[in-house]
């Protein structure tokens, strides 16, 4: 069982890696989309022993019908694409600032129920909107044209609605069933994410690996940092920690990024940037709560 607290420690623990992942990007000297591809496929055989020992204590059938399966695998494609531009987005921007910039999927998600489903967005998100767009801008540099990324930024909307998309498709193709197979549709959608981002990066010449053993080092950590630590215990922590308290503590991983770029690899944002960072992180707050009443509004009258 996973009490409160250990659950807490667990969230907290997989946001850090999830924000030092976004360092081991910046450090790793080859094409970027390769680094996407790579950390997907060198993570599948390390999920394999968690894979085997949760396939032998669960029933196929219920835990990965084929509607589960194949949601992975079209999962996984949204995935690479958040990987490849949260790459691009590191390059042009920095790993605090591009990670920041994913908090735009808690805006996008409603977006795409309304697109799919005919689900209203809750009428706050007209406010949520625009409050974030502002911190956008400021993030992008407009309080200093020297610092002027708006690509950076794109990147990091394209990544951050990628990653939106990736959950859209898990979240409603999960199984029905209280004995699921997490650790397998993780690997079903890292092997997918991994092999579009090795076909966009063959295709558009961007597979350049890395040359030394360092680099495949950091890789190696990449992978297993990113992709294996990331899920277990965010998947795990998740299981003993409130829901609003479990939201709450996901937005961490941008000010993770934030600390230990500015420690580790001495890049320090703007101050404008740092306010661009703050208004995401709390319009992402924002729309995390009012999500939250919204569903139990909803579920008071019916």
């Amino acid at each position: 069982m996973v009490t409160p607290l250990r659950g807490a420690l667990m969230l907290i623990c997989g946001t850090a890696a999830m924000g030092a992942s976004a360092l081991l990007v910046s450090v790793i000297d080859a094409d970027l989309i390769a680094i996407a591809a790579l950390r997907c496929l060198l993570a599948v055989p390390m999920m394999l022993p968690m894979v085997l020992w949760e396939l032998a204590r669960v029933n196929r059938a219920t835990a990965l019908p084929r509607r589960t399966v194949i949601g992975a695998l079209i999962a996984g494609l949204a995935l690479g694409t958040d990987y490849v531009f949260w790459n691009f987005s590191i390059a042009e921007v920095g790993p605090g600032i591009a990670t920041v910039l994913l908090n735009i999927q808690l805006i996008v998600l409603p977006l795409i129920a309304w697109a799919v489903e005919g689900t209203r967005p809750m009428p706050v998100l007209g406010l949520i909107v625009p409050v974030m767009f502002l911190g956008l801008v400021l993030v992008a540099g407009a309080l200093d044209l020297g610092e002027l990324r708006i690509g950076g930024v794109v990147f990091g909307l394209i990544a951050g609605t990628g990653y939106a998309c990736y959950l859209a498709i898990i979240r409603r193709t999960a199984p029905a069933t209280t004995k699921p197979a997490p650790f397998t549709v993780i690997a079903l959608v890292g092997l997918s994410a991994g092999t579009g981002a090795l076909i966009a990066g063959l295709v558009t010449d961007g597979m350049g690996l890395p040359a030394t053993p360092a680099d495949w080092g950091w890789l190696l950590l990449l992978a297993f940092l990113g992709q294996v630590v990331v899920y277990w215990f965010i998947n795990m922590g998740m299981l003993g920690v409130p829901e609003t308290a479990a939201s709450v503590l996901l937005l961490l991983p941008g000010v993770f990024s934030l600390v230990l770029a500015a420690v580790l690899l001495g890049d320090i944002p703007t101050p404008g940037q740092l306010i661009g960072c703050a208004i995401i992180i709390l319009g992402a707050l924002w729309a995390t709560m009012a999500a939250q009443r919204h569903q139990r509004r909803l579920q008071a009258q019916s």
